[in-house]
């Protein structure tokens, strides 16, 4: 056991992102599923680690690292030795910072919040949230038109960060018969190795 704990839900969609990512750079480590029904996630052991009560949290001997974005760079930068999955080049890592935002931005209020309305229970506008997410996936598909992943030939953090939502979207009832390459994108990086199942709902 390498000392890391991820602390999670069973659903949550940006957990499984680091367990993903754990997954693909063999990282063994303890997972600690938290109950949200319990409100286990404002507890003050949780809130300790981490202030806004929010999940995922990763611990790593002393340090701990909240949120998915931020987990993903910690790894990446620490654990990649090839650093191939967080690009040293300055240009490439802006390219990533900017999936990175659009995965807390665009993602987060279109294809996230679609799917936590829907199959979760969250108040919302669904409709709103459905245009949203039509719109991200028209974006996005014609980014991957000439690319197999989002930087180009090769995966890196940034599809770890943006494939989970929009996959759960389409679970939801998104339609992808308008979005080939996306739906090329998935089964790439569903074909890894390494890949780890988003959440059945």
């Amino acid at each position: 056991m390498s000392g890391i704990t991820l602390y999670s839900f069973s659903l949550s969609g940006n957990s499984h992102k680091i367990r993903h990512f754990l997954s693909i750079l063999g990282i063994e480590y303890e997972l600690k599923l938290l109950d949200p029904h319990t409100q286990e996630h404002k507890s003050d052991h949780f809130v300790a680690l981490n202030p806004l009560g929010q999940v995922p949290v990763l611990v790593d001997g002393d340090a701990v690292i909240c949120d998915s974005n931020a987990i993903l760079v910690y790894l990446a930068e620490k654990y990649d030795e090839d650093k191939t999955w967080y690009p040293q080049d300055a240009l490439l890592r802006a390219e990533v910072q900017k999936f990175l935002s659009m995965s807390a931005g665009e993602v987060l209020n279109g294809p996230n919040l679609y799917r936590g309305i829907k199959v979760i229970g969250k108040p919302g506008d669904l409709e709103q949230t459905y245009d949203k997410t039509i719109h991200f996936f028209t974006y996005l598909d014609k980014h991957l038109n000439d690319r197999d992943y989002l930087l180009g030939t090769k995966p890196s953090i940034a599809d770890i960060a943006l494939y989970t939502y929009p996959k759960l979207a389409v679970k939801s009832g998104i339609n992808l018969s308008d979005f080939g390459n996306i739906a090329n994108w998935f089964a790439r990086i569903e074909s890894g190795l390494h890949y780890v199942s988003a959440p059945e709902k």
